[in-house]
């Protein structure tokens, strides 16, 4: 394998990790509190609409770990899982956070970066 499809294939199985981190939320409040430093407060809805969050996060990860070996994937699941990451880096960046979202914000920061060199040497590749 050369280098060049080694890089892309490891900035998708990167992606695809850090994006199957948040599946945690779905075992519920507790893990949901804990992975974001929050409390979603007394009732239900907040940690509904954060678990919806985190499956939604799941279907983005089992995409990008998809598109590891079937690069007819990689276009529109590398734009997908950059939409996702710098939007949520764009949101926290323009308001205060805690140290928790802190964090995933610049974990979403390396990961995109990362995911943009794969992305572009798989588009450079394909001319």
């Amino acid at each position: 394998m050369k280098t060049s499809e080694w890089l892309i294939r490891a900035s998708f199985a990167i992606a695809g990790l850090i994006h199957l981190l948040p599946l945690a939320g779905l075992l519920g409040r507790s893990a949901l509190e804990r992975a974001y430093g929050i409390s979603l407060g007394a009732g239900q809805d907040l940690v509904i609409l954060m678990q919806h969050r985190a499956l939604l996060f799941g279907l983005i990860a089992g995409a990008c770990l998809m598109a590891v070996t079937n690069p007819g994937w990689r276009l529109p699941v590398g734009i997908a899982a950059l939409i996702s990451m710098l939007g949520f880096v764009l949101i926290a960046a323009m308001q205060a956070h805690n140290a928790a979202i802190a964090r995933i914000m610049w974990i979403d920061v390396g990961a995109a970066a990362m995911l943009t060199l794969g992305l572009s040497i798989q588009l450079l590749s394909n001319k």
